[in-house]
């Protein structure tokens, strides 16, 4: 889990056998990290679907994409209400458009991870499409690692949404990372993605699905997605009240490179890596102090050396022990 450790969870799968039979894989082990949850760039509104409206969905047969999301919807609130929880809303925003951008990646080249064939992550990918939360990501896909086009215009099978989302949260301990991610307290949002690659001669596929669930724990000033390498970052952002200020950490990540889709079909786990240094407010031994006035921070970073780097928040809620990441961005240093 995400937590000072947080959690960026993996994937069950269900592969495609010969002759067109499905033969389900075991879900991928999920990822423990090192560092935290996530946030990209810009507190952006985005369109919300309310997860308490009523949405006629079949039980069966095909169903649009945005039938699937709304039935996925359905499917996550189901599963935390049955264990007392409150429900998420579908955010059709920079969480659903990440999720979509990794289940067509997944479909297209028919492999399941974290990781995308270009080489980015979970965060990055959200940081790209214009997020500003948390994420932490569940996936399902096929794994053949054969090339497919996609359908311009699928219809999802309704019983596919239900086995993906089965196979997330009937799983047990030890190895229950994806089920732990859909029951998470304090979840408010979920993307979901959806693609489904077009069948070669008697096979029968089941469609690519990216869960990205975020949590809006603070407003954050946009940043550059690229700064030059000995120049000032401004980072600055609003945390809500429960949540009281921590920490901004820079962490040296390895440059994003394209991987071959067998590379990318064996990295199923996915460490979100420490900071290599940390700012604290007053108070805290620190190389720089952040400004801190009630929920309002604001620091202005030294920016290392060039590379690629994610840029974290640090936070704590009620009742956690230790501080967390509420907030991880990416940023290219030229």
């Amino acid at each position: 889990m995400r937590v000072v450790p947080m959690l960026a969870v993996v994937a069950g799968a269900v592969a495609c056998g010969p002759g067109g039979a499905r033969t389900p894989t075991a879900p991928a082990p999920s990822a423990s990290t090192g560092a935290s949850v996530s946030l990209p760039r810009a507190s952006t509104a985005v369109p919300v679907a309310s997860a308490t409206a009523t949405v006629a969905t079949p039980t069966s047969g095909k169903l649009t994409i945005a039938q699937a999301r709304r039935y996925m919807l359905e499917l996550i609130n189901r599963d935390r209400r049955s264990m007392g929880l409150g429900p998420v809303e579908l955010d059709e925003g920079a969480p659903t458009q990440s999720a979509e951008r990794h289940a067509r990646d997944m479909a297209a080249n028919a492999f399941l991870g974290h990781w995308g064939t270009d080489g980015s992550v979970p965060e990055q990918r959200l940081t790209e499409a214009g997020g500003a939360d948390m994420v932490l990501e569940n996936a399902f896909c096929i794994t053949d690692e054969k090339k497919r086009d996609l359908e311009s215009e699928p219809r999802i099978d309704a019983a596919d949404v239900e086995r993906a989302e089965a196979m997330f949260f009937d799983e047990v301990p030890p190895n229950d990372g994806h089920r732990k991610n859909i029951l998470k307290p304090f979840h408010k949002r979920v993307g979901v993605g959806f693609a489904l690659a077009k069948p070669a001669g008697n096979e029968i596929l089941v469609p690519c699905i990216s869960q990205e669930f975020v949590d809006v724990l603070g407003t954050y000033d946009p940043i550059p997605r690229s700064v030059k390498a000995g120049s000032k970052l401004h980072l600055a952002g609003t945390l809500v009240k429960e949540v009281q200020m921590g920490a901004v950490g820079i962490a040296k990540l390895e440059t994003p490179k394209a991987l071959s889709t067998s590379e990318a079909n064996k990295r199923r786990n996915y460490p979100v890596p420490k900071p290599d240094v940390m700012y604290w407010p007053k108070g805290f031994v620190t190389p720089l102090p952040i400004l801190v006035e009630g929920q309002r921070f604001s620091i202005d970073l030294p920016v290392p050396g060039p590379g690629f780097y994610e840029i974290s928040v640090w936070g704590k809620r009620p009742g956690d022990a230790d501080y967390a990441s509420v907030s991880l961005r990416t940023l290219h240093v030229e």
